[in-house]
């Protein structure tokens, strides 16, 4: 076998990857859990432009071992690259007070899970197979969410937020054979027409140029696209500015759903709300009971806006 190995090496080595994948075969016939057949075997797949096919050997072998380091890093590099930005200005430590920390579902804060919930119940009725669709989870956390979505819906998650901390928690208490996460700080390029929908929970609002993070999710996904978002009329930005410190801004459902349609091509056909503060002139003063923070009709006195994109 170490003589059929030299020459799988030997042929990617000399870029006859053709000729690799049949040896690889091979090895797969004689032992279908070899992890490293089918991760040389999608190395080989990705640079014929079988892009595809590599990420199907991909997931079939975190399926063997889903703790395979090379196979999850192998899994998101086919949907994001990460340009190394130095000095980046956002807190990406876990506990900057804009994140959920806890490696337990069920301790997550119920407006954050909820999203994820009704989200997950839309994809599952609508994806024609959700076993077999991978979505994006866009600054995903600690990866609660993306673990919700794969249980609930079935889908397949690779989880992207600019948080090592966060990713490091993900992998470990989230991570799985059909949950990957990568550490990304945006702006990344995502590749295009990679996924099969994408989910943005309360995200835009931290990217100083939102237009082009929303055209990059739409060329990246053929599918769907959920995304919430704070509203400015039922949380005003100027006044609360101190406590969103890292937002650049907040929106109006009408805005977010003329950006969709002109920046991804995605025309808003559902419109849900939700309430999470308590709100004295305008000024956030406190949390609502968790009972009160499920999604809704969007209301004047919505705070935030979650939208269906497709």
């Amino acid at each position: 076998m170490s003589e059929r190995w030299d020459t799988i090496i030997s042929l990617l080595q000399e870029q006859r990857f053709a000729d690799a994948i049949a040896h690889l075969d091979a090895v797969s016939l004689s032992n279908p859990i070899d992890v490293d057949a089918y991760l040389l075997r999608a190395v080989a797949q990705k640079q014929l432009g079988l892009t595809k096919d590599a990420e199907i050997e991909l997931w079939r072998a975190l399926v063997i071992d889903p703790s395979a380091a090379g196979v999850r890093a192998a899994l998101s590099d086919l949907f994001v690259q990460d340009p190394t930005l130095p000095g980046h200005p956002h807190d990406f430590e876990l506990d900057s007070g804009e994140r959920q920390t806890s490696p337990q579902i069920e301790m997550i804060r119920r407006d954050h899970s909820a999203r994820y919930e009704f989200a997950a119940h839309w994809l599952r009725g609508h994806l024609q197979l959700p076993r077999d669709a991978t979505g994006l989870d866009l600054f995903c956390g600690n990866g609660y969410g993306a673990r919700i979505l794969a249980d609930r819906c079935g889908a397949r998650i690779v989880g992207i937020d600019g948080s090592a901390p966060a990713v490091a928690v993900a992998e470990t208490a989230y991570g799985g054979h059909r949950v990957v996460f990568r550490q990304a700080c945006f702006p990344f390029e995502l590749t295009r027409n990679a996924a099969d929908f994408a989910v943005c929970f309360e995200s835009v609002e931290h990217v100083e140029d939102c237009d082009d993070f929303l055209r990059q999710v739409g060329a990246a996904t053929h599918g769907p696209i959920l995304l919430s978002f704070p509203l400015e009329k039922g949380l005003p930005f100027a006044i609360n500015r101190d406590l969103f410190r890292f937002h650049f801004r907040h929106f109006n459902a009408d805005e977010m759903a003329e950006k969709l349609l002109r920046l991804t091509g995605r025309r808003v056909t559902e419109m849900r709300g939700q309430t999470v503060y308590r709100v004295e002139n305008g000024r956030m003063s406190g949390l609502l009971h968790p009972s009160q923070m499920e999604l809704t009709r969007l209301r004047d006195d919505s705070q935030f806006g979650i939208v269906i994109a497709v």
